[in-house]
């Protein structure tokens, strides 16, 4: 036989089934999204989600387990959006400067920037987390570059002498806490403030606790 009869397929059929894939996936994401902000993460289906991205069950259970996985992958898309930030990569502990509102701002904009691409998944990540061991230990990770900065920072403060009354590590989770539930009330309108004047605010308190 010739080397041209040996030679592998042409890959235009591979990059098909490739884009297929991709395509699959991201209407099963899309539909899960819709299913779960209008039905509420518990009471939704995969039957549901399913119907909704109009693929067979089949098609679903080569993709996800069931619908925690589903929500987990979810959760990773999120994960990659922060992994692009400078801050919050695990080779960039030092964590960005905070001398000034400004720069903290810029922080707590780039935050509550990717909250709101994700705002029908986060809410639901951060509701399972309080039925889910699982999910609970997933969130946890995913705060804890952003807690480990804040801890850094105050850890600083007091070795200089401030913030004496104060648990790095208990205040490291409250403010990232405040952050989470900030934004999560801000998405169910249940904060009247337009999303610049809750930026600001949250950065402020942020800044003050950092560096006073």
């Amino acid at each position: 036989m010739s080397k041209e009869k040996n030679a592998p397929a042409p890959v235009r059929g591979v990059r098909f089934a490739q884009d297929r894939s991709r395509e699959t996936l991201r209407r099963i994401v899309e539909a899960a999204g819709e299913v779960f902000a209008e039905n509420g993460y518990d009471k939704a289906t995969v039957a549901e989600i399913i119907s909704l991205a109009g693929i067979g069950h089949g098609t679903f259970w080569l993709y996800f387990r069931n619908k925690d996985d589903l929500l987990g992958h979810m959760l990773q898309d999120m994960i990659g959006q922060f992994e692009s930030l400078d801050w919050y990569r695990e080779d960039s502990m030092e964590g960005p400067p905070v001398r000034t509102p400004e720069e903290v701002e810029e922080i707590i904009r780039g935050v509550m920037g990717i909250f709101a691409r994700y705002a029908n998944i986060h809410p639901l990540i951060v509701r399972a987390s309080l039925e889910s061991e699982e999910f609970r230990q997933v969130l946890e990770e995913f705060n804890q570059p952003f807690v480990s900065i804040v801890e850094k920072k105050l850890h600083e403060h007091l070795d200089k002498g401030w913030c004496r009354d104060l648990d790095p590590g208990v205040t490291a989770q409250i403010i990232v806490t405040m952050l989470e539930y900030a934004n999560l009330q801000w998405i169910n309108r249940g904060l009247s403030s337009d999303r610049d004047d809750l930026i600001h605010n949250l950065s402020v308190i942020i800044y003050h606790t950092l560096n006073h």
